[in-house]
C-alpha cells in the first residue's frame, strides 16, 4: 500500500496555473462576514477557524469549527 501523500495547496494552485495567496490571520480577525459575496474559496493550511451566522435577532451560532486540510468559502 502506497503511504498517503499530504496535499500542497501551493504546489496544486502552480500545477493548475491558479493564482493563489497565503495569507495569516489572527484571533478574533475576520476573513468575511455575512451579506458579503463570496468570491473566494479558501484553503486551511494550519489552525481552525469558526464559521457563524447572526440571526435577525441578533444571536450568533456556531456553524461549523474547521481545521487544517479543510477548504471553505
Amino acid at each position: 500500500m502506497k503511504p498517503a501523500q499530504i496535499f500542497n495547496a501551493r504546489d496544486f494552485l502552480d500545477s493548475a496555473g491558479i493564482s493563489g495567496t497565503v495569507a495569516d490571520y489572527r484571533t478574533g480577525h475576520y476573513i468575511f462576514r455575512q451579506g458579503e459575496p463570496g468570491t473566494q474559496v479558501f484553503y486551511i493550511q494550519e489552525g481552525q477557524i469558526k464559521l457563524s451566522v447572526v440571526s435577525k435577532a441578533g444571536r450568533q451560532a456556531v456553524v461549523a469549527m474547521l481545521g487544517p486540510g479543510e477548504f471553505f468559502g
